[in-house]
Formats: C-alpha cells, sequence, structure tokens
C-alpha cells in the first residue's frame, strides 16, 4: 500500500482493464444461447387466437396447411362456426366422432375468445371516438357530428358474441 492506506498504483494498469473487458465478452458469449433461442422462441409464437400452441387441428382462418372449410354441427357446442382443417385432419380424425366433438368445442372456445378480444377492440375504438368528440374544440356541429357517429359505431363482434354465447365471459 502507499501512503495513507491508499493501494499503490500498478504500472502496466491498462492489463487490468483489458482482463476485464475480456471477462465481460466472455460473460456476454455465454449468455448468446440463452438470448437466441428466447428469440427464436418468440418468433415461433402463434399469431392469433385460431391457432394455440398444442392445436394442430383447425385454424379459424384460411392459411395453409389448414385448407379444408369445416363448421361446427355437433351436439353442445355452437352451430356453423367456420373453421379450416389439414388434409390428415380430413383422412383421420373427420371419421372418429368422438374426436371430431372434442375438435369443435375447441373451434367453439377459440371463437368465443376470438370474438372477446375483438368486442373489447371495439369498445375501446368505441371509446377513442367518444374521447375525441369531447376534446374536439372546433366548429360545434362538427363536434356534435363526431359525437353522434362515435355512438352509431357499432359493436358487431359484441353483438354476435352476446347472440351466439349469451354474453357469458
Amino acid at each position: 500500500t502507499g501512503f495513507g492506506g491508499m493501494p499503490r498504483q500498478q504500472r502496466g494498469g491498462g492489463g487490468q482493464r483489458q482482463q476485464q473487458q475480456q471477462q465481460q465478452g466472455a460473460g456476454f458469449l455465454q449468455l448468446l444461447p440463452l438470448l437466441f433461442f428466447l428469440l427464436l422462441s418468440f418468433t415461433s409464437l402463434p399469431d392469433d387466437a385460431s391457432t394455440a400452441s398444442s392445436n394442430q387441428y383447425f385454424s379459424l382462418t384460411h392459411k395453409p396447411p389448414f385448407v379444408h372449410p369445416m363448421e361446427t354441427k355437433h351436439r353442445g357446442v355452437v352451430r356453423d362456426i367456420p373453421y379450416f382443417v389439414t388434409d390428415k385432419y380430413m383422412r383421420s380424425t373427420v371419421r372418429d366422432p368422438y374426436k371430431s366433438a372434442q375438435v369443435e368445442r375447441m373451434v367453439e372456445k377459440s371463437y368465443e375468445q376470438y370474438l372477446q378480444a375483438e368486442c373489447r377492440a371495439q369498445r375501446k375504438h368505441q371509446r377513442q371516438l367518444r374521447q375525441r368528440a369531447a376534446g374536439y374544440r372546433g366548429d360545434p356541429r362538427k363536434g356534435q357530428q363526431m359525437a353522434n357517429e362515435a355512438d352509431e359505431f357499432k359493436l358487431t363482434r359484441c353483438d354476435e358474441h352476446r347472440d351466439l354465447f349469451g354474453g357469458r365471459r
């Protein structure tokens, strides 16, 4: 130690700095596989409610490999919900009434979740229209017109959800 108990400065202190930088770089390299795995996980997430991570049977939208149109028809599920299935489903599952009924229950649940999300989005949009109209400071007639448009905005997905599922949440 140097004068006053302070550590003595070593010559070539740059070597310590370089060693610290190398250790930090090595730490980053150790984290790289984990970061890569996380990135892969997020890029493979489903893009809509119709393709749950375990769903290999159907999609609510027509997109390959889900190319065969179907509608729900089994007892105990809401009828006439459109969905799409794969060639494999057509060859195997469609002939099994028990499995088909299970898939239709999954379709029903996915469609209900889809309608709930769309209903929330429509309500949010209507709220935003009302807020814009309330905050409008120009021509009063224009403000009234904006308020009327907000009030007349149809919540079609909310109506469909209520009609099909009785408004259950």
